[in-house]
């Protein structure tokens, strides 16, 4: 097919993409790829991965992947005449489904390294169950572009703008449109460990990366699961050997349902701050005289050495994983902080009395003085900065972790 047949057969064709086909023609769609697709910051070598690219439309994210080395699969629940003539220009080995996003299958399509889920979002009635399905088929991460609502600040309260009928831009398909904080939550919600903001764009888009670790790569998070940590207490000051305790549980499945249950410092489902599997499977009678003894096996114990831990705020995870998916609890403690405020406190305190001493005592030279008041102020700078600083981190962490878990 020669470049004038190629671009004939483009002008019969209704695009919404707009890109470039091949060299000198280009489809006259009124979303403009080539200048959007910068935003999306998709990896320039896909060799060896394997890419769903989810509400296709005409294939601009499919064939970019394609080109970029990737094994491709597309879907949308409405074909469009542009994704098959691409195709077919293109001589493209990708495979396209004619399928609704909520009737994604691991089984049927397997497990992507990499999915697009662009512009899909805000067009659901039921965005988390289709972001459940996203996490069941994501090994390593998803990238996840939404039209949204107010700031593009990463923290504050997460809300979302539910529209009935036709009130944004006259079209009925729009449902749900969040903010930042609302998206970000409802991605970890909905199966995703870490997700992290990339960028916004154009006022009314926001750009998410959402990764997976080993644990939970190709599963969703199953509210079915139930876990809770009795052992250490929020804002408990751990030092030495510290118990992790607690309970973890599947209600529809209570012998067997739950596999393993692995404590996490920091960073859920992350091998490097990877504790290790706690015990699982101890009595408990507690549970068993709300549930009965199928409940009672559940309990978990791990034995967590925090020395060489650095001393401040932390937040401990315990995940329970099994072969319907995976939840988790978490806690906000602080390792070491207790006696490193001492010491500040203590070395601060003789500086003082030095310098008091200095002042006091016309045989001290100016030099002396002068030593022991930068002292004095070097430690205040230093506990001061240390507080804030703690103070800071914990509270961002409270706040985005706190808003993943749910109130």
């Amino acid at each position: 097919m020669d470049k004038q047949e190629i671009q004939a057969r483009v002008n019969r064709i209704q695009w919404f993409h707009r890109y470039e086909l091949v060299p000198g023609v280009i489809t006259p769609g009124p979303s403009d790829m080539m200048e959007r697709g910068t935003f999306f910051q998709i990896p320039s070598d896909l060799t060896g991965k394997r890419v769903l690219d989810i509400g296709c439309a005409d294939g601009y994210f499919t064939f970019l992947a394609e080109s970029r080395g990737a094994d491709v699969v597309a879907i949308d629940s409405w074909p469009r005449a542009g994704f098959f003539l691409a195709h077919e220009v293109l001589n493209s080995k990708a495979k396209f489904y004619h399928m609704s996003v909520y009737d994604i299958d691991p089984g049927m399509l397997g497990v992507f390294d990499i999915v697009f889920f662009f512009g899909v979002y805000y067009h659901l009635k039921n965005p988390i169950l289709a972001l459940e399905r996203v996490a069941s088929v994501t090994r390593d991460y998803a990238i996840i572009e939404s039209e949204i609502m107010g700031a593009p600040a990463t923290e504050g309260e997460g809300f979302s703008r539910f529209y009935e009928n036709r009130e944004l831009n006259g079209d009925p398909t729009n449902w749900w449109v969040p903010n930042i904080p609302c998206l970000l939550q409802t991605v970890r919600a909905a199966g995703f460990p870490r997700a992290e903001l990339v960028t916004c764009y154009h006022d009314r888009r926001g750009i998410v990366r959402a990764y997976k670790g080993p644990r939970t790569a190709g599963k969703m998070l199953n509210e079915d699961f139930f876990v809770i940590i009795d052992t250490p207490s929020a804002g408990a000051h751990l030092d030495g050997i510290v118990l992790v305790s607690g309970w973890a549980l599947s209600q529809l499945k209570p012998e067997g349902g739950i596999e393993h249950i692995v404590i996490y410092l920091d960073n859920l489902d992350d091998p490097a701050g990877e504790l290790g599997e706690a015990q699982y499977g101890s009595w408990r009678a507690d549970l068993t005289a709300h549930f009965g003894d199928a409940y009672g096996p559940v309990g978990f114990e791990f034995s967590w050495n925090t020395v060489g831990v650095l001393p401040g705020p932390h937040t401990l995870y315990v995940l329970a994983e099994g072969e319907k998916g995976w939840h988790f609890d978490f806690v906000h403690v602080f390792v070491g902080v207790a006696e490193q405020d001492q010491a500040n406190a203590s070395r601060m305190h003789k500086d003082a009395v030095v310098q008091n001493q200095a002042a006091q005592d016309p045989s001290q030279t100016k030099s002396q003085l002068a030593v022991c008041e930068a002292n004095v102020a070097r430690l205040q700078a230093l506990v001061a900065g240390y507080e804030q600083g703690r103070f800071i981190r914990f509270m961002k962490w409270w706040h985005n972790l706190t808003s993943s878990k749910g109130k």
